[in-house]
């Protein structure tokens, strides 16, 4: 049984992906301290929040708020006003990401900022085992996520985070 070169090829473009996904999770994970930050889909620990898994939201977003607000005083950036009720909206898309068990990006956050006035928009999704500081260190040594932190064109933010069975997942969306 011979495979076509049509099929050969497809299969070293999926060895090829998975290899290199492989390569970036694993450079990502040591380069930001065991923190998710693909833009891709990521499988994260626990795959599925299980039915009775313990929810906590509130105080980790706005402590990264302040952090995302302090790095952007490190570099002369205006800081960001939080916005409590895209915040909400944040909040259930870091809840589905939990729900999946991987790290995705809303298709596209413009059509949530409806009757908001803006002229552009980001997102930074992440994951990490430990803590809010983890997060921002990581957002700001990738170079997708450092631009949105420091987007000058972003005037405001939401923030979405809730840690299930001790994983802090957040979700930030900036416009402006």
């Amino acid at each position: 049984m011979g495979m076509s070169k049509r099929d050969q090829m497809g299969g070293e473009r999926t060895r090829d992906r998975l290899h290199l996904r492989s390569t970036i999770v694993a450079i990502s994970v040591a380069a930001t301290m065991l923190v998710g930050l693909i833009p891709s889909p990521v499988r994260a620990t626990p795959r599925h929040a299980p039915a009775n898994a313990r929810i906590e939201i509130g105080a980790e977003a706005w402590q990264l708020y302040r952090a995302t607000n302090e790095s952007r005083g490190h570099f002369g950036v205006p800081k960001l006003t939080l916005n409590r009720e895209m915040s909400r909206v944040a909040r259930r898309h870091t809840l589905a990401m939990v729900r999946a068990g991987e790290l995705f990006h809303t298709g596209d956050v413009g059509a949530y900022l409806d009757g908001i006035s803006w002229h552009a928009w980001g997102e930074n999704v992440g994951f990490t085992p430990t803590d809010v500081d983890s997060v921002q260190v990581a957002f700001m040594h990738s170079p997708s996520h450092r631009i949105n932190v420091l987007n000058r064109a972003f005037r405001n933010v939401a923030i979405g985070a809730a840690r299930v069975d001790g994983v802090l997942w957040v979700t930030v969306f900036f416009y402006g």
